[in-house]
């Protein structure tokens, strides 16, 4: 398990026991304030106990819905435009407007890790809105995913995310790739 500074405060540890802890081998020091009682941790474990607030999105968020066959390299972030960036070698951070960035945010346990991301159907926007940053085979992948599931979709959010996104091809997008009309 992953433990914060704060948490093992918390706790009832001292800074002394802290470091004892390290020093006989009971905690890992991974990072300032980030400790494991395991040697082997996940990037996606640490990330989302280190940084609680970010939201998993794009190839990331598509791979843990499913959608996508490849996990991808690295973790796809999405954060506050004005947050600090987050210095870890497979994160890509994606910095978002802050009247965008909660919109359609679920909760996810995988693999017994707790993590903010976003709908299915706010992730069809995020989708559709980065496809020139996507690689071809990915987006072409989940977006015929979405086709598969989109009598599933909540249609009623959907249509209240988009009303947040003033491009219009956003739209136009959906409804000729997801529900092959228009």
């Amino acid at each position: 398990m992953i433990y914060t500074y704060v948490d093992l405060k918390k706790r009832g540890l001292s800074n002394y026991k802290i470091k004892k802890a390290v020093e006989n081998g009971y905690l890992i020091k991974i990072d300032k304030g980030v400790y494991s009682d395991k040697p082997e941790t996940s990037e996606l474990e640490i990330l989302c106990r280190t940084y609680p607030h970010v939201i998993i999105t794009l190839d990331s968020a598509l791979y843990f819905y499913g959608l996508i066959k490849k996990e991808p390299k690295v973790i796809y972030v999405a954060t506050k435009q004005k947050a600090r960036k987050i210095i870890y070698k497979n994160i890509k951070q994606i910095y978002m407007s802050d009247h965008l960035l909660d919109i359609g945010v679920a909760k996810m346990n995988y693999k017994m890790i707790q993590m903010n991301i976003y709908s299915l159907e706010r992730l069809l926007i995020e989708v559709v809105r980065n496809k020139t940053n996507i690689k071809y085979e990915t987006y072409k992948e989940a977006i015929d995913s979405y086709s598969k599931i989109s009598k599933l979709l909540n249609k009623k959010k959907l249509d209240e995310y988009l009303t947040h996104f003033k491009d219009s091809k956003i739209i136009k997008r959906i409804s000729s790739e997801v529900y092959k009309t228009i």
